[in-house]
């Protein structure tokens, strides 16, 4: 890219700069989601108490199998998070086009998925900082479709 087409892009809005800082909170959230469950298992391990509470009829190797499928799925969504939170707010703060509907599906995706968690047999308290990164993505994306930044997304469109 030349140095007159890096002239013409525009530069991101406070909107877009904090929907990106908020991302990184978002991400911050996200870790310490993953820190709760962690911490949960090493010091009280309520997971595997709660699923003997829902299921008493379930052997010891059946509740190993089902709690390891659960931390599998919280953990992988964790990781998924911990990569997509960063990559959305990289892209979003350089006006990808994409970047905006991306991030905006992603919310909307987890935002689902955190709800989808409360009908499980999870620990409250891990489900409800399971949903507290969809709260950051809520906010990011309303400040992502503020006028400001839809003249920036609109402007770059122009420049590319």
């Amino acid at each position: 890219m030349s140095s007159q087409q890096q002239l013409a892009r525009p530069t991101a809005p406070a909107t877009v700069k904090n929907a990106a800082t908020v991302m990184y909170v978002g991400m911050g959230l996200t870790l310490l989601a993953a820190v709760v469950l962690i911490v949960d298992q090493a010091m009280s391990d309520t997971l595997t108490q709660q699923l003997r509470d829902a299921y008493p009829s379930y052997s010891a190797s059946r509740m190993s199998t089902v709690k390891s499928s659960i931390l599998t799925y919280l953990f992988t969504l964790g990781v998924a998070g911990l990569i997509l939170w960063p990559w959305m707010a990289a892209a979003n703060r350089k006006g990808k086009g994409w970047s905006r509907i991306a991030a905006s599906v992603v919310f909307l995706l987890s935002t689902v998925i955190a709800l989808y968690d409360f009908t499980q047999n999870f620990p409250l308290f891990v489900t409800l900082t399971g949903l507290l990164p969809c709260v950051a993505g809520l906010v990011a994306v309303a400040l992502l479709w503020m006028p400001d930044s839809s003249a920036f997304y609109t402007g770059n469109r122009a420049t590319v």
